[in-house]
Parts: structure tokens; C-alpha cells; sequence
């Protein structure tokens, strides 16, 4: 999903986790799981699905359909966008899951998703097209582990694939720069859509998601765990001199 972080593709932080992220692995496969059965039954029951399991506002707003706002964190419209989000949540959720415990993660993730959907809903005065069009993705979700991410573990650092015409390689940048860079790109492209120019994507989602995980960090009071590795005491070497 390139309009993550347009130029800028993370490979993986340098942030070890203390725990086994099993309740991010769950997630990830779900969403996998999930696409793959639609997807390979082709593009007509796909599309049939999105419509089915995604959030329209026109439905929410009366009060109906209301479960898809959870079925919509688990549909993907295509291999690239499914791909983008995992791949974010692959690199950042294992820390952020570290930080809260399993439970908490999951009921953090799942709120970070539902904040997303009101903020995405709240952009309909502004764009209408947004009313009956169907919404899906895990990234609102996603965007919550980042902002979580950035408040917990600002130094860490995150190899970064860059591809521009003028520079190319793999750099290492703290996350508060990186995530703080998608987050701008976010607000300039969300910005950009309110003008009722349909975008494709929703970027208030995002910036949805991403405020309300930074706010459950505090809420939930949770502080960062740090990996350390272990020391190991030198001690001077002892040579036995031979008495003769």
C-alpha cells in the first residue's frame, strides 16, 4: 500500500520485543486468511465482499450494518493493500503489543480501528462521496499501533528502503521521523480530499486511527519495554606461571 509512506518503504525496526506478539500474528493471519478466500474465488466475489463486510457511513449513520466496523478491519480490496498493511503491522505491532500485554493489544487495536471509522465519518460534510462508498482495511486499526509506536518508542530506530530518482538505498531513522513523516504526508493528502476531490483513500481514517492510539497509550497509562542485552562481565585474565 504505497500511499503509506510515498518513497519510503520500512523492512523492520531494531526494537526486540520481550514477549511473543501472538495476538499480532493472530491478526495477521486473520487478515490474510481472510482476503485469500474471497480473492481466490475472483474479483466479482471480492468486490461483492467489500460491499458486503465494509463500512458504509449511509448504513451507520441509521444505525444499521453496525458490525462492520469490526469486519472492515479484516478486508482488504487487493494484494498491494493487504501487503502495505501487514507489513506496517508486522514491523510496529509486536512492540506496541510488548508494551500493553495481549489482551489490552487486542482491545486497543480494535478501539484504534473504531476511532478511525468515526473520524472517517465525521469528513462526510465535506465529502459526500464518502457516504456510500464502502470502506475497508486494517490501516485506521494500524495507524493506531502507529502513533502508539511513536509516543513509546520514539528513538527506535527503523531500516527504511528509500526510492527516489535523486537517492536510493536502505537508510536506519528514528521512528519519531519516519512515523512523524507519514503522519504530515497524511494530513496533506486528508487536507487535499476535503476539497470533495475523491481520493481513493481514506486519509482522516488514518489520522483517526493515529490520534487515537497516541490517546489509549495515555489512558492506558503504558510505558515503553526495553529490550536490553544481557552483560557479561569481563574479568582480567589469570595466567598460572609455572614454579619450577
Amino acid at each position: 500500500m504505497y500511499e503509506w509512506c510515498s518513497n519510503l518503504l520500512p523492512l523492520h525496526d531494531e526494537n526486540r520485543p520481550l514477549t511473543k506478539p501472538f495476538v499480532n500474528y493472530v491478526i495477521i493471519l486473520i487478515n490474510i486468511v481472510v482476503f485469500f478466500y474471497f480473492f481466490l474465488q475472483g474479483l466479482e466475489v471480492l468486490e461483492e465482499a467489500v460491499t458486503n463486510y465494509g463500512v458504509i457511513p449511509y448504513f451507520i449513520l441509521q444505525g444499521k450494518r453496525l458490525w462492520t466496523i469490526i469486519t472492515s478491519m479484516f478486508m482488504h480490496a487487493g494484494p498491494l493493500h493487504l501487503f502495505g498493511n501487514m507489513l506496517f503491522l508486522y514491523i510496529f505491532g509486536d512492540n506496541v503489543e510488548d508494551a500493553f500485554g495481549h489482551s489490552r493489544y487486542l482491545i486497543f487495536y480494535i478501539l484504534s480501528g473504531l476511532g478511525a471509522t468515526i473520524v472517517h465519518m465525521l469528513t462526510i460534510p465535506f465529502d459526500p462521496y464518502v457516504l456510500i462508498i464502502p470502506a475497508v482495511g486494517a490501516s485506521g486499526a494500524i495507524s493506531g499501533v502507529l502513533g502508539a509506536y511513536m509516543i513509546l518508542y520514539p528513538r527506535a530506530r527503523i531500516k527504511v528502503l528509500v526510492f527516489t530518482p535523486y537517492l536510493y538505498g536502505i537508510y536506519s531513522l528514528s521512528s519519531y521521523y519516519f512515523i512523524g513523516f507519514w503522519f504530515l504526508q497524511q494530513l496533506y493528502f486528508g487536507m487535499f480530499s476535503l476539497t470533495g476531490i475523491p481520493t481513493g483513500t481514506a486519509y482522516w481514517a488514518h489520522i483517526g486511527g493515529f490520534i487515537t492510539g497516541m490517546i489509549l497509550v495515555k489512558l492506558f497509562k503504558v510505558r515503553p519495554r526495553l529490550y536490553r542485552r544481557p552483560y557479561y562481565p569481563t574479568y582480567p585474565r589469570v595466567y598460572r606461571v609455572p614454579v619450577t
